[in-house]
C-alpha cells in the first residue's frame, strides 16, 4: 500500500441559504464513526514529513506531531501502520515522486513516475489516562530502550507487562522522506490481538516552519468504535454489516468548501482546497490493493448541481479542481464554472459484488490561501453502509 500547512486563521466562511438547508437536511443522517470520540481504531488520513527542504524556501520544512490518548482507566496497546503513499520514478526507484500531480517532467527523460504504497508497523504500550506524542519524522522509543540522545522516547519504562509501563513501545518514523501517507491504530492486547476497548482518541498537527514563519494546521483522528463482545480473536477486524465486529464506515463523506479560485470575502484572499481519501477496507497483511470508483456530487450556493467519477486506489491526494479537469478553472470544483464561492459536495464509494473488501471512505479537506495560512478540515459523515469493510492484520492467528 503505499504539502502545505498552516494556522487555522478561520472556519470556511458561512454557506449562502441554498447550500444550508443542504447542511441542515442532512444533519439528521446518522454515521457511526466521529471525530470527537474515543474508538477502537482510529485512523489519521493524512501524516506528511519533508524535513530535507532548504529552510528559507517558501514552502519551509513540513513535519506531522501525532497525538494519542488513552481515554481509560486501563492500560491499552495500540498496533500502528504507516501507509507510505510516495510514488517513485520508473529510471531512479529511490526518487520520490507525487503520482497525482499534472506535471510531466517529474523524473526526467523516459521515467514516469509509478504509484507504491507500502506499510510498516509498530506497537506502543499506554499506561492508564496516558497522551503520548512523537514527530512523524523521528518516531519515539521506550526511554530505556533508547541509545540516541536527540530522538524523543516514552518516559514509564520498567517491566513490559506492567500497567504502569511504555516498556517494549516503538514508534518508527516515517521510512522515507519527502514521505505522504495514512496512520491507523487498533487497539489491541499484549499480545497484538484485537479488543472491544473505545479508549484511544488522537489528534494531528502538519506544521511547516523556516526561520521567522509558521504554519500549522491541525485535525482530529477519525474513530471506528468497536461492538461490546463482538470483536473476536482473528486477524479480520470486520467494520460494518450483518458480521460486524465494530461499527461501520460512512456511506457519504460531505465536504463544504470554497470553490477552487474563489476569494475567502474576510481577507480577499484566493482559496484552493485539498482532498485526501483514504479506504476502510486495507489488507495489511497480504498488500492486496483495493480501487474503488468514487462519486462526487456538487451543489453550488444556488442548488444547482454537477456531478463527475474517478477512480482511486489506497491513499489518494488532490486539488479538488484536479478530480475532472487538467485546467482547473474549467473544473466543475472551479468558482469560474460554478458561478458562487462556496459549495457542498457529497463523496461516495461504489461498492461492487465482492465480499471479501468494501468500497467506505475516510477522508480530509485542507484549504491552502494565497500568501499562506492553511486549515485542515474534517469532513462530515452521513449514513452507515450494508456492506462490510474489512482490516486484515498480520501475525495474528
Amino acid at each position: 500500500m503505499r504539502s502545505r500547512v498552516g494556522k487555522a486563521a478561520r472556519a470556511l466562511a458561512p454557506l449562502c441559504i441554498g447550500v444550508a438547508t443542504m447542511l441542515m437536511l442532512s444533519a439528521g443522517t446518522r454515521a457511526d464513526v466521529a471525530s470527537d470520540k474515543a474508538a477502537a481504531i482510529i485512523v489519521f488520513p493524512k501524516v506528511v514529513v519533508d524535513t530535507s527542504r532548504p529552510p528559507k524556501t517558501s514552502r519551509g520544512r513540513v513535519d506531522t506531531l501525532i497525538r494519542v490518548s488513552n481515554t481509560s482507566d486501563r492500560s491499552i496497546r495500540m498496533h500502528c501502520f504507516y501507509v507510505n503513499a510516495n510514488g517513485h520514478c520508473s529510471n531512479s526507484p529511490l526518487t520520490v515522486c507525487d503520482p497525482n500531480t499534472l506535471a510531466t517532467s517529474l523524473c526526467g527523460d523516459g521515467g514516469v513516475c509509478r504509484p507504491d504504497w507500502v506499510e510498516i508497523d509498530f506497537a506502543v504500550n499506554l499506561t492508564p489516562r496516558q497522551p503520548v506524542a512523537w514527530l512523524a519524522s523521528q518516531g519515539s522509543v521506550a526511554c530505556e530502550d533508547s541509545a540516541d540522545p536527540d530522538v524523543p522516547c516514552f518516559p514509564l519504562g520498567g517491566n513490559v507487562e506492567g500497567p504502569n509501563s511504555n516498556g517494549g513501545s516503538r514508534v518508527s518514523p516515517v521510512s522515507e522522506d519527502p514521505f505522504v501517507g495514512e496512520l491507523k491504530c487498533i487497539a489491541v492486547d499484549r499480545n497484538d490481538v484485537p479488543v472491544d476497548q473505545n479508549v484511544l482518541k488522537g489528534e494531528a498537527e502538519i506544521i511547516r516552519s523556516n526561520p521567522g514563519f509558521l504554519d500549522v494546521e491541525a485535525y482530529n483522528a477519525v474513530g471506528i468504535a468497536a461492538m461490546a463482545g463482538k470483536v473476536n480473536s482473528d486477524n479480520v477486524l470486520v467494520l460494518g454489516g450483518t458480521a460486524a465486529e465494530y461499527n461501520s464506515c460512512p456511506n457519504v463523506l460531505i465536504m463544504d468548501h470554497f470553490f477552487d479560485g474563489a476569494n475567502d470575502p474576510i481577507s480577499n484572499r484566493q482559496v484552493t482546497t485539498d482532498l485526501t481519501l483514504v479506504p476502510c477496507t486495507e489488507d495489511f497483511k497480504t498488500q492486496t490493493l483495493v480501487t474503488t470508483p468514487v462519486q462526487f456530487l456538487v451543489f453550488n450556493e444556488f442548488e444547482q448541481r454537477f456531478s463527475t467519477s474517478r477512480r482511486i486506489t489506497c491513499f489518494q491526494e488532490f486539488r479538488i479542481s484536479n478530480i475532472d479537469s487538467r485546467t482547473n478553472d474549467l473544473s466543475i470544483f472551479s468558482a469560474a464554472v460554478n458561478g458562487t464561492l462556496t459549495g457542498q459536495t457529497r463523496i461516495r464509494g461504489v461498492a461492487d459484488d465482492d465480499q471479501t473488501h468494501g468500497h467506505a471512505l475516510l477522508g480530509l479537506a485542507e484549504e491552502f490561501r494565497e500568501g499562506g495560512g492553511t486549515t485542515a478540515v474534517n469532513l462530515h459523515f452521513s449514513g452507515t453502509r450494508p456492506q462490510s469493510d474489512f482490516i486484515y492484520l498480520p501475525g495474528v492467528q
